[in-house]
């Protein structure tokens, strides 16, 4: 089975009039802990339960290692180890322990499992899953009518009013609510976005304090 691809806009210099595009692997399905031990006790005598166990106790122990300042190597997979961050100083003398976080984990695959993933297959998805090439003045545009006859809108809503991916439809509403044109009340990931009067042509209904 192949994996899948599709073709991105890659980003130009401010002021290029150039449009580049590349490629970039599309993830069909999150493989859950539970699937990889149904996958492996299929191929094995291990039973689930054992295998479900070990990977308990693997994260255990990775975690202990790590905390450790060691490295944790497995072979035919890659190595983990963890990474620290700290404020920019001018000398190792103003900072001290308490300063230093853990900054992550840094995985390096193993050499062996880069070399066997060369030759994976590619194939190209028949459905983009790109954002459509939009100006913000149409984007703009489309949020004028929508507002017409709809009291919020959300970021599904977005996406299949503008061809965008949510992220993209994300991030364009979350600008328009700082640039105060959009209002987003309630908790932070409530989903709808309603219109600032004077910015777009508010709706009777968002007049009437009603929604549809």
């Amino acid at each position: 089975m192949s994996a899948l691809y599709d073709f991105f806009p890659t980003p130009q210099p401010k002021g290029s009039n150039k449009t580049r595009y590349h490629a970039r692997l599309i993830i069909k399905s999150r493989i859950t802990t539970e699937m990889m031990i149904e996958q492996i006790a299929d191929r094995c005598s291990l039973s689930t339960g054992d295998l479900a166990a070990a990977f308990v106790e693997f994260a255990h122990t990775l975690e202990r290692e790590i905390r450790k300042g060691n490295s944790v190597q497995l072979k035919g997979v890659g190595t983990f180890r963890g990474s620290a961050k700290s404020p920019a100083v001018r000398s190792p003398k103003e900072i001290r322990a308490e300063n230093i976080h853990f900054g992550g984990i840094v995985f390096t695959p193993d050499k062996a499992l880069e070399d066997s993933l060369k030759g994976m297959p590619f194939q190209r998805v028949a459905h983009t899953h790109r954002s459509k090439t939009i100006s913000e003045i149409e984007i703009d545009g489309k949020l004028a009518d929508y507002f017409q006859d709809h009291a919020y809108i959300t970021t599904i809503d977005m996406c299949v009013l503008c061809g965008l991916r949510k992220s993209t439809a994300l991030r364009r509403l979350q600008t328009r609510v700082k640039e105060g044109r959009l209002t987003h009340p309630g908790y932070s990931k409530a989903p709808f976005y309603y219109p600032v009067p004077g910015y777009f042509r508010v709706s009777r209904h968002t007049e009437r304090g009603t929604s549809v």
